[in-house]
């Protein structure tokens, strides 16, 4: 097994992304391997006669097999083995090994997918298996035009067949895939800069005197935003008796809206321009 490790790190090396017809395959830069003991949790592909396969695909002059449609993550997917190695994709001499997002007319217009998958391939001797994956385990994203993501270099035909490293014993192998798959929501925020509007409204408060505990002003927009104004002629917010007290305040009733505002509110002095003025800010919505 120590040779077999020594070996495998040789092969493993750098790949490069290319293209296929009908869709792009973005390769691993770096593939990585580990073992582990637990099974592939998505789909095992077993071959009860590798030679039968590679006998199969000469006859039908195929290059590869494709799985069944399975599912995973809420997806459907196709695995596709070339046993001899994807020639167009510099797979020659190598297990080549991909995976496809099926069910286009399903899936809704500018659909994006991401997906961290893991292969795997299974050593009968030792009862574990080899899993191949992104070593900077990165999602894989998948849109309309990239649908079908793998390595062309899985792993090396000479290790594959040597029967002491267990992943061809008896003609017999067995290949799988794990996929935790989300589609791209679109969804975010941006934090922008305000944008300064100056807007000015007056409210004019009639039988001041007969007022109750807080008076409302109508609703007005400025900034396309909707707007009142709330006085306390005897005073508001631990000020009663002591002050009048004026507030502005947001006629938003989505609570997931977000507003920062400054702004300043005038009392007038009717007999002249000394008019009483506070400048304030105001933040709705960010805590």
């Amino acid at each position: 097994m120590e040779n077999f490790q020594k070996q495998l790190s040789i092969t493993m090396g750098e790949e490069k992304s290319c293209n296929s017809i009908g869709s792009a395959v973005h390769e691993s830069d770096v593939v990585q391997a580990v073992v582990r003991k637990t099974p592939p949790a998505d789909y095992t592909l077993k071959i009860d006669s590798f030679a039968f396969l590679l006998e199969m695909l000469e006859n039908t002059k195929a290059k590869s097999y494709s799985s069944r449609i399975f599912e995973a993550s809420g997806y459907d997917w196709k695995l596709h083995l070339y046993p001899r190695g994807d020639e167009k994709r510099n797979g020659e001499g190598y297990i080549s090994f991909y995976v496809s997002i099926q069910g286009n007319a399903t899936l809704p217009l500018g659909w994006q997918i991401n997906a961290n998958i893991k292969f795997f391939v299974y050593d009968q001797i030792r009862d574990e298996y080899l899993v191949f994956q992104d070593a900077r385990e990165e999602a894989i994203r998948f849109h309309e035009m990239k649908k079908e993501w793998g390595t062309a270099q899985l792993l090396d035909l000479k290790i594959f067949h040597d029967p002491t490293n267990g992943f061809l014993l008896h003609d017999k192998c067995a290949f799988g895939v794990e996929i935790l798959a989300k589609r791209y929501s679109g969804r975010g925020e941006c934090l922008s800069l305000p944008v300064n509007i100056f807007s000015t409204y007056t409210w004019k408060v009639v039988k001041y005197s007969k007022t109750g505990n807080v008076i409302y002003s109508d609703v007005f927009v400025m900034g396309n935003l909707k707007w009142y104004i709330m006085l306390y002629p005897n005073g508001g917010q631990n000020q009663e008796g002591k002050n009048i007290s004026l507030f502005l305040a947001s006629a938003i009733e989505d609570t997931n809206f977000r507003i920062y505002a400054e702004y300043k509110l005038c009392i007038k002095n009717q007999k002249n321009d000394k008019d009483l003025e506070r400048t304030s800010k105001l933040i709705y919505g960010f805590y």
